[in-house]
């Protein structure tokens, strides 16, 4: 891996790699804790970004979910007396198009299962452009490297509001098209990285018309925040990470009119990396939603997701 400062080329092939492939490994599985925390809601803060010096990635993984917890708009707990599974298998991609242009993109598939019962299908998919508004030209012990992005969410899973199974097993997304600009700061001081995201969204109102309700759907606002570091060791890394994720109300027009509730959950991540074959790292990652923060009208999941990506060097 290559750092331009002040002109010249200076390798550092282990710290910076192994940073820049922990941060996109925390971006591929982020979504897929969010996605089963609120209802398959919680489908932003996964940039398919590039923030090293790489031309392009491609990353795929696994992602085992188990929801056993429900927290009312009221922030009630209820645990469930039938816990239900989600599994997730996440294609992710980006690619330098320009010296600091890049495009990204996301697809899950995702099966659900409760009570003997199961769904699967597509869940929503992002499309990213990303610029990098801090690039390493020269060298700083203290400024970060950052890119800004722009994303784009398609309602390819089905929205809760959409659901014809009892158990709402067929919900694989929010159901909303939806715009987000956020940015990522990475920076590495000797064996440890750092890293950053912060997003804010806006989803787009809906019509909708089904057998128990018909009128529009008015979404609104939401923002996403993550905070990680991580320890490297030879091809090794071992890090943690904090995110925190709110969405406003949903808001129902027609005959059944209703304001909704706001979503808030957070999710705390530990995660383990190993560089291989020059250009792959595999990846575990443990997340857990129950132990941070004050949730309101979500589910929260407990998870485990394995990650391979291979890099592509300029």
């Amino acid at each position: 891996m290559r750092s331009r400062f002040s002109g010249q080329t200076l390798t550092h092939p282990k710290w910076s790699t192994l940073a820049f492939v922990a941060i996109g490994i925390v971006s591929s599985v982020w979504s897929a804790t969010s996605f089963a925390a609120s209802c398959c809601g919680g489908v932003f803060l996964s940039p398919s970004i590039i923030t090293g010096d790489e031309r392009a990635t491609l990353a795929s993984g696994f992602s085992f979910s188990n929801i056993s917890t429900e927290v009312s708009d009221q922030g009630l707990w209820q645990n469930r007396s039938v816990p239900e599974t989600l599994e997730t298998f996440r294609v992710q991609g980006a690619h330098i198009f320009s010296d600091r242009f890049q495009i990204g993109g996301s697809i899950p598939f995702v099966r659900r299962t409760r009570g003997g019962g199961n769904s699967s299908g597509l869940g929503d998919a992002t499309l990213t452009l990303g610029y990098e508004i801090l690039p390493e030209w020269d060298y700083s012990y203290w400024r970060p490297r950052g890119v800004s992005y722009v994303t784009i969410t398609a309602p390819s899973g089905r929205s809760i509001q959409d659901a014809t199974d009892s158990l709402q097993l067929d919900v694989r997304g929010r159901g909303f098209w939806a715009i987000g600009i956020g940015t990522t700061l990475t920076k590495i001081i000797s064996k440890f990285d750092f890293l950053t995201t912060f997003e804010l969204h806006r989803s787009f109102p809906r019509e909708i018309s089904t057998e128990t309700f018909a009128g529009q759907l008015v979404p609104g606002f939401g923002a996403a925040w993550s905070v990680g570091s991580g320890l490297n060791f030879n091809d090794s890394r071992v890090g943690a990470s904090l995110g925190f994720n709110y969405e406003d109300a949903v808001e129902t027009r027609g005959r059944l009119a209703s304001t909704g509730a706001p979503v808030r959950f957070a999710t705390a991540s530990l995660t383990a990396s190993q560089m291989f074959a020059g250009d792959w790292t595999a990846s575990l990652m443990i997340s857990d939603q129950t132990l941070f923060g004050a949730p309101t009208n979500t589910t929260l999941a407990k998870s485990a997701t394995v990650t391979l990506q291979r890099r592509f060097q300029r």
